[in-house]
Order: C-alpha cells, then structure tokens, then sequence
C-alpha cells in the first residue's frame, strides 16, 4: 500500500455546501424564489410569510454583509407582531391594540429599511453595474421587492 492512500473504507471526504461566503458574490448565497411565489404565500398566510421571509433573509444577510442588523430588532418586531396579531384576533384591549399596532409599524419600518441597506451592499458587492434599491418601492412592496431584486442580482451575477 502506498503512502498517498488513506483508509480505504473511510468516506471520502467533500465540501457539499453551497455556501459562497468567502467568494465575491455573496448574493449567490440566497435561494432564488419566485416573486410571485412571495406574494401569494403572504397573502395565503395573512402576512406570516412575510415576517418569515424578512427574519429568514435577515439571519443570511447578517452572516454575509458588513451592515449587521441588530437581533434586539429583530426579536423586538417579532415579539410586536405577535403581540399586535393576539389583540387583533381577541379584539381585548383597543387602545392598547392600536398602540402596538404603531410601534408595530414604526419598528418594522426600521427593520426593512436596514434589511434594505444590507441587501442593497449583498447585490452590489459582486455586481459590475451598482443597483440601487428604491425607497418608495421598499416601503410598499418590502418582501417581494427585495426577493425580485435578489431574483435579478443572481441572474446577472450567475
């Protein structure tokens, strides 16, 4: 037996994940989905994919990209999310519920707007051609926006 060969019933050994991390593309690392895909699951599911969408996308986001997002403000959107989605259901307490229903929407405004600035720093690290992401379009159309925008940066960068 020679001595380049290792065990021979030992596995053999290979990097199976698709990660990209360390390359200049960071953008490969995110799932291509539909747009579409995005917009009927939300609308299915009352806006729960949505914020699954925006903590998922998040979480690979802050690995990747030097602007990191907080988990205070994750954990904090989330908890107002539920907390608001409980009262709207119970219809207990109005005024309490229109208040979470604001700091609510005050918190998630923030929360997309950085997710906004983090993704926009993902796409452009290994484009060519710098993409802006736009903020009249962000704040209508959050989670199908940025997921076209990832869907179009992965097509050009692929």
């Amino acid at each position: 037996m020679s001595e380049n060969t290792s065990n021979i019933y030992e596995a053999p050994a290979a990097n199976l994940t698709k990660n990209n991390e360390s390359g200049d593309k960071p953008v490969l690392n995110f799932d291509r989905f539909s747009a579409w895909g995005v917009f009927f699951l939300a609308a299915i599911t009352f806006g729960i994919y949505g914020v699954y969408w925006l903590i998922s996308r998040t979480n690979k986001a802050n690995t990747l990209a030097t602007k990191q997002i907080s988990q205070g403000l994750i954990y904090g959107y989330l908890a107002l999310y539920v907390v608001n989605l409980i009262l709207s259901f119970t219809g207990a307490l109005p005024v309490l519920s229109i208040i979470i229903s604001l700091a609510s929407i005050v918190v998630g405004l923030i929360f997309i707007f950085s997710l906004r600035s983090s993704i926009s720093e993902l796409i452009n690290r290994g484009s060519s051609e710098p993409v802006r992401l736009n903020g009249v379009l962000t704040f209508f159309f959050n989670v199908i926006y940025f997921q076209y925008k990832i869907n179009e940066a992965i097509d050009q960068q692929k």
